[in-house]
């Protein structure tokens, strides 16, 4: 059996596991399998895989039994309940859906950044809830067969601190004004900033703070919210001070960001041309997640975004070389350029050098 068909049967096992659990009375291939359509698990199915699947419940260590029950036609069929024994002494009513708790596995690699958060702690109670409901032949099938999808790259755990995760998440939650010993890339030495936190960000395997700059001595509040990275937070002290929260959620305002920039700049628009051997990566890995895409007599894109900021967008347009042409803005063109020739000058100077040296004597 491949891969795929294997995780497809043990969605259906957990599903029918679920089923047989919660029913009142044996059920027949027949409520089985409009059980398993209503769910959405299947479109159609043999009886001879339902079987299957209800003897892999019995491999696998649950008291299945085997009775008969009257159809609605007034005939008898073959019907399966979960006995009391083994397998029913170990199953508890689950809390959450049993396809979210198939993806637990995978989510929890995913949030590797966080451990030390209760997220982190949240993830691994929802876990212990499967072992309440599988047996151990189940949970070793599902270890075995887990890495059917794999998380790359892989995540670090316990990268932060519990302390310093604790503090940020106590000011969060509590709207305390929060004291950061912060060492930036540009300082020499760390320097303590008070902010307002909002939220913590994940972002491309790191989690940032995303706050406010705490008023200073002159009352004055930075309207600016930004981005720290909890790798360059070396102390992290809830203060007393509470803050009200500005209203506006965090990713309202990331919704125009391709990255975790935010500009104090209104943002504007832009209209780039991308030729065909681009044209499907343009589209597969947008540059903004509102972007308009239309045909171009090239084979090629032009995509529209309406909300940009230069900041984000120059070195988007730098990757792609000479696959991208802007359109507008004329002045986002004229920078372009301006690079281009600093670029270009390195290279330039290191030829004419070379050139030199072999060819020009002295």
């Amino acid at each position: 059996m491949d891969s795929i068909s294997r995780h497809e049967q043990l969605l259906r096992v957990f599903h029918l596991i679920d089923m047989l659990f919660g029913a009142r009375r044996p059920l027949t291939i027949a409520e089985i399998k409009q059980g398993l359509r209503e769910r959405g698990v299947i479109d159609e199915m043999s009886d001879k895989n339902i079987r299957r699947d209800v003897d892999f419940l019995g491999k696998f260590g649950y008291a299945v039994k085997r009775s008969k029950a009257r159809t609605p036609r007034g005939t008898t069929a073959q019907a399966w309940s979960i006995a009391p024994g083994r397998g029913k002494g170990e199953l508890s009513s689950p809390a959450v859906s049993l396809p979210e708790l198939l993806s637990l596995l995978v989510a929890r690699d995913l949030l590797a950044p966080l451990a030390g958060t209760f997220y982190w702690r949240g993830i691994g109670q929802l876990l212990a809830k499967v072992e309440a409901i599988a047996t151990p032949e189940l949970r070793d099938y599902v270890s075995a067969h887990k890495d059917g999808l794999v998380v790359h790259p892989p995540r670090a755990g316990g990268k932060y601190g519990p302390r310093l995760l604790t503090a940020i998440n106590r000011s969060i939650l509590g709207s305390l004004e929060l004291a950061l010993r912060y060492q930036g890339l540009a300082d020499e030495k760390p320097k303590r900033i008070v902010v307002r936190p909002e939220a913590l960000v994940v972002y491309d395997g790191s989690v940032y703070i995303a706050a406010y700059r705490a008023p200073g001595r002159d009352g004055r509040a930075d309207a600016s919210i930004r981005f720290f990275k909890l790798d360059r937070v070396l102390d992290a002290r809830p203060s007393a001070r509470t803050f009200p929260r500005r209203g506006v959620p965090v990713e309202t305002l990331l919704a125009d960001s391709i990255t975790l920039f935010r500009s104090p700049h209104p943002p504007r628009t832009y209209r780039l041309r991308i030729d065909a051997a681009r044209a499907r990566w343009a589209r597969e890995k947008p540059f903004h997640p509102r972007q308009r895409v239309e045909a171009a007599d090239d084979d090629g894109i032009v995509v529209v975004i309406d909300r940009a900021w230069d900041e984000e967008m120059i070195p988007q347009l730098l990757a792609l070389g000479e696959h991208v042409e802007v359109l507008e803005p004329e002045d986002a063109r004229d920078r372009l350029l301006d690079e281009a020739r600093r670029i270009a000058a390195k290279y330039m100077c290191h030829h004419l050098q070379s050139f030199e040296e072999t060819y020009v004597e002295h």
